[in-house]
């Protein structure tokens, strides 16, 4: 019967996304990933730069925060789409919000990563930065490490290349993608730390032993962190050669020449005789290179381009990633993916060239790239209903920050300074939201941007990349959850350092259902929690179950739970638009 259930429930959410315009029938030869277009990028018409209403402008903080709350609606109302980006942007107006020194600040002995998670989640419901720890997260979906690789525990290291992401995440790609392949963190998960030439030598049994460079880490940066596996057009559309067949942008020859231009890296301040040397001063300084261990030789990769600055590791990588952030995949490999977190899993072509043309006549540089997707008109347009192409699943930990968010949630840490949460899986949220704050499975993120939904027939249907997370288990527990984390903690009192959870502040929805307001009630949490995006039917559906437990005699709190329940199952919630 359990099974059934959520079979039944994983089945409405797919119905409800093709309902709410992010699935249904569409063919996969009309996405973006599959055409054969020519990167033509038509110019769109121009879209008020200011909202009109408060759905609209909590549909533009939705797409760019972690939940839209009432006096970023105001603010957003107030200035414009474009001036509040301005604000996001500029570090002296809008502080950036660092994870690495709270976890400093706690004993080592009672630490764990589970602080590190719980202490990122709370500023990314609270903190001022919402675009950049919004981008900064998208990064990490893009650039994973994970804390399920560190059998050594160092919480610093890991939390170092969190605001890493953060601090870097309006900076040029070319300048992301080297603090990310000389972080520590990333050399210790793709294993190119004290990644060495090859040598070959007989050890004392008289055995040849033949050492060859680590290519884990150059696989996976183009594969995943730049150009990806096959060449495209500037809107993302595969380039086919002359049999009609996708064309690879590399091959097994380039791996190889890619991971000698990465040898000779390690821990910051090491030599020659302390290679290897595990060092705790340098867990979070950049990497340094060890010119005796780096490949002097030439290397050639992608599109023939030879690295031949001898034992110069720096100028190698450099050259390197010069050519890497170049290549002509690298803007719409980096921009779609972007585009589908903050605001439609299948971008149009069109969509996805005119933020590649932001990119390059930019450099590359992301502040820049984050305005154009979300000032975009196919994101400031609201879908037609009958458009079943537009829209995204909200991730788990979106949801939940979006609800702590939507009810001005408060919390004061333990009076050790610690944010450990005390309800259901605190300590990993990965068993019950199916995802958690850099503790994915494998540098494939908790889930792929080509991840596709099954088609009419039993063929691929639309990108739906969130919906990976979902099986008949899941969906059960990411409610489940929900509701722990903020149903259960709906409290008129002010939180205590004893507080097991974000205390959610509920006091105008009680005022509203003392009153017998139900549609009131229905309408105030219609900004916050849909973006505007409620439908006329499950409004009706909300308020005459209101209703009927009013006849029931179910108190105002009763009411207001019940209400915020429901929406949090409503494929309106789940799915954004």
């Amino acid at each position: 019967m359990k099974r059934s259930i959520g079979f039944a429930a994983a089945a409405l959410l797919a119905l409800g996304l093709a309902a709410c315009g992010g699935g249904g029938g569409s063919s996969a030869t009309t996405s973006p990933g599959t055409g054969t277009g020519t990167g033509t990028t038509p110019t769109p018409t121009p879209v008020s730069d200011k909202p009109t209403t408060d759905a609209e402008a909590a549909r533009f903080l939705t797409q760019a925060t972690f939940g839209p709350t009432k006096t970023d609606i105001a603010r957003v109302r107030e200035i414009g789409y474009g001036a509040w980006i301005d604000e996001q942007l500029d570090p002296a107006r809008t502080p950036i919000t660092l994870i690495e020194p709270h976890i400093l600040s706690i004993p080592v002995a009672s630490l764990n990563y589970a602080e590190r998670r719980n202490y990122w989640l709370w500023q990314a419901a609270s903190a001022k930065d919402q675009l950049r720890l919004r981008m900064g997260f998208a990064l990490s979906e893009i650039f994973v490490v994970s804390d399920r690789d560190y059998n050594t525990a160092n919480f610093g290291r890991i939390s170092n290349y969190q605001d890493m992401l953060d601090t870097s995440a309006f900076d040029t790609y070319r300048a992301v993608i080297e603090k990310v392949t000389l972080h520590p963190a990333m050399g210790l998960y793709l294993s190119h730390l004290a990644n060495r030439k090859a040598v070959s030598y007989k050890n004392s049994q008289g055995i040849t032993i033949n050492i060859v460079p680590d290519e884990n880490y150059a696989r996976e940066l183009m594969q995943l962190f730049s150009i990806g596996l096959e060449q495209r057009n500037s809107d993302f559309s595969l380039k086919l050669d002359s049999a009609g067949k996708p064309i690879p942008t590399y091959d097994q020859t380039v791996v190889a020449g890619m991971a000698r231009v990465l040898t000779g890296w390690t821990w910051h301040g090491n030599t020659k005789d302390t290679f290897w040397k595990w060092g705790a001063d340098n867990e979070t300084r950049p990497m340094s290179c060890v010119p005796e261990m780096h490949d002097d030789q030439p290397k050639t990769i992608f599109n023939g381009i030879v690295i031949n600055e001898g034992n110069n590791c720096t100028a190698s990588l450099a050259k390197m990633l010069d050519a890497l952030a170049a290549h002509q995949n690298t803007a719409p490999f980096i921009s779609r993916q972007l585009i589908q977190r903050f605001v439609t899993s299948n971008p149009s072509p069109a969509y996805i060239g005119r933020v590649v043309t932001a990119w390059n006549q930019n450099s590359g540089n992301l502040g820049k790239v984050i305005r154009a997707i979300l000032l975009d008109k196919e994101a400031r347009t609201a879908p037609a209903a009958s458009d079943v192409t537009y829209g995204k699943a909200r991730e788990p930990l979106i949801q939940l920050t979006t609800l702590w968010r939507a009810f001005d949630a408060k919390y004061l840490p333990r009076a050790d300074g610690q944010y450990r949460f005390n309800f259901s899986a605190y300590w990993d949220f990965s068993t019950t939201l199916a995802q958690d704050s850099l503790r994915s499975p494998s540098v494939f993120n908790f889930f792929s941007p080509d991840e596709q939904l099954p088609a009419a027939g039993g063929g691929q249907g639309i990108y739906a990349p969130e919906f990976q997370l979902y099986n008949d288990a899941t969906f059960a527990s990411i409610f489940n959850q929900l509701c722990y984390a903020g149903c259960s903690n709906f409290k008129s009192d002010a939180p205590t350092a004893n507080t097991d959870a974000p205390v959610l502040d509920v006091k105008p929805l009680l005022t509203l259902a003392d009153a017998g307001n139900h549609a009131g009630m229905v309408d105030a949490i219609s900004p916050l929690l849909f973006g505007g995006a409620l439908s006329a039917q499950t409004r009706t559906t909300m308020i005459d179950m209101l209703d009927k437990l009013k006849a029931a005699n179910r108190s105002s709190q009763e009411r207001v739970q019940s209400l915020v329940q429901l929406a949090l199952a409503s494929p309106e919630f789940v799915v954004q638009r």
